[in-house]
């Protein structure tokens, strides 16, 4: 996700260059649902994505051409390419509904998915990722967000909210969860509506 933000200070410019594949997309909003039995996840994803290089330029003033607003459709064709892509629509003003549903399994150490470019290898510019560590351990997370980049965010009013939540076999080691499982079962919730409202859980598979 940084790069976006170095791309934010020529808003202008910037406007309609690819960004699908190109991690510069933030969720306004997110209903996520993740299942985890051992290595294998189902992972079921509702957002809307801002490019916060057009709010930017819409802030300074900017308004949007015919020609700006065909290249940001023109991404939808992308969606066909992308694993797991249910829909992914353009929805104006540079933002993006985009609904995944992600099934497969962690099948190697380092390997790794996420959300928005399901097809990275690195999960660098993804808000939402499941990666499978060297020790065995897998590890649900998003990112931190440089205060720099925050201060940007806040300034144009993007701001994350909605909610994640992830069933888990085996054993959590850590998390920082708003509601966990009861005696009975169920799932680790977080309630999100800040960039501080980051999510982290990290499960043992092998142990229950």
């Amino acid at each position: 996700m940084a790069r976006l933000f170095s791309l934010a200070r020529n808003a202008a410019a910037a406007i309609a260059v690819g960004v699908l594949l190109t991690g510069c997309l933030v969720p306004e909003t997110i209903d996520a649902n993740i299942v985890l039995e051992g290595y294998e996840y189902d992972m079921r994803v509702e957002t809307r994505l801002a490019d916060p290089r057009v709010a930017k330029a819409l802030a300074d003033g900017h308004v949007l051409t015919e020609q700006e607003e065909d290249r940001m459709r023109a991404e939808e064709r992308k969606a066909a390419r992308m694993p797991g892509f249910q829909r992914f629509t353009y929805a104006g003003e540079g933002r993006f509904n985009l609904v995944v549903n992600l099934i497969g399994e962690l099948d190697a150490s380092g390997s790794a998915i996420g959300v928005p470019n399901t097809r990275a290898k690195s999960q660098a510019d993804n808000f939402l990722s499941i990666r499978r560590m060297d020790d065995g351990t897998i590890e649900v997370s998003t990112p931190e967000i440089p205060e720099r980049a925050r201060a940007e965010l806040d300034q144009i009013a993007i701001v994350p909210n909605g909610t994640l939540t992830v069933t888990v076999s085996g054993t959590v080691i850590e998390t920082n969860a708003d509601e966990t499982p009861g005696s009975f079962g169920g799932a680790y919730r977080w309630n999100i509506s800040s960039w501080d409202d980051r999510v982290f859980l990290k499960v043992n598979p092998a142990s229950d």
